[in-house]
């Protein structure tokens, strides 16, 4: 007789209204000194690269291409981290792209890792929220269960993602946790395929509704 060993996941879906909206900060962000180079023809570079990248970044920003704009000022803040103007700037792109696009998926417990047919890329933001229920079923006797150690790294039953290069992601393709709700930048430019934590994902019921929101 079998002896199935039941863990019930409930994922609540919380209020999406703090999560993907953000908002344009009223007055432009206060000018502040670059931290520049002691080399004055090296300064003279630095400081000409980042104000001709400020002018094309804010030009991307009015036409709405925001992730072009994206693009120019996360450039500016390699050559100078910190930068206020282009960090804020920064904050309302990442805003405007949390939620440029939304698309909902079915994600079922029973199977593999499932494409969700967006294709994403690398540092742009994208956020999550999930809700519905799901099963997570293993059996056992008495001796119990022994977590292999393959699936130690994330909780039993989450909901987890990661970007390959195809349906099938690499061996080497690390995951990621998303849980019921989560924001952040892509790691990496590739297609999205989300699945339930488990080693062996045939004998379990269930699916979560998953909304993203995003730029893709």
């Amino acid at each position: 007789m079998r002896l199935p060993l039941f863990l019930l996941f409930v994922v609540i879906g919380l209020c999406p209204t703090d999560v993907f909206a953000q908002r344009r900060p009223q007055q432009p962000p206060k000018e502040e000194p670059l931290e520049l180079p002691t080399d004055p023809r090296l300064v003279d570079l630095h400081r000409e690269f980042v104000t001709k990248a400020e002018k094309l970044g804010d030009e991307y920003a009015r036409k709405k291409d925001w992730e072009k704009a994206r693009v120019v000022f996360g450039e500016v803040l390699k050559l100078v981290p910190n930068y206020k103007p282009a960090v804020e700037k920064l904050k309302v792109i990442n805003g405007e792209l949390s939620h440029a696009n939304k698309k909902v998926v079915t994600i079922e417990a029973k199977e593999g890792w499932q494409d969700t047919g967006i294709d994403v890329t690398e540092g742009s933001p994208i956020a999550f929220r999930a809700e519905g229920m799901w099963l997570l079923v293993h059996e056992s006797d008495a001796n119990g269960l022994e977590i292999p150690r393959e699936i130690r790294d994330y909780k039993l039953g989450s909901l987890i993602g990661v970007v390959a290069k195809s349906a099938t992601p690499d061996k080497d393709t690390v995951p990621f946790t998303i849980g019921t709700q989560k924001q952040m930048n892509v790691p990496q430019t590739g297609r999205l395929l989300l699945k339930m934590h488990d080693v062996n994902n045939e004998d379990n019921r269930g699916q979560l509704r998953v909304e993203i929101s995003g730029n893709f």
